[in-house]
């Protein structure tokens, strides 16, 4: 389970309310929009990224869910 930097540029941009199952993941994104928000450029994106994918990595079991519905974004949900 690893997203690439496009997934997490679109999850990043995401405008509605993520779907997301679990807290800690939830708030990793929060403070990684913001982060991002502050300096959208491709080396923030990339760092973005890899810090998600280690929470993916690390809870691969629990976060399942909610690894779908974000690859889910790539095809079906615009921003």
């Amino acid at each position: 389970m690893k997203l690439s930097d496009a997934q997490m540029k679109k999850l990043l941009e995401y405008n509605g309310q993520p779907q997301l199952k679990q807290l800690a993941l939830n708030m990793a994104l929060t403070r990684l929009k913001k982060i991002y928000k502050g300096t959208p450029t491709p080396v923030v994106l990339s760092r973005c990224t890899s810090e998600l994918n280690v929470i993916f990595e690390k809870f691969a079991t629990v976060m399942k869910t909610d690894y779908d519905w974000i690859v889910s974004l790539q095809e079906d949900e615009p921003c």
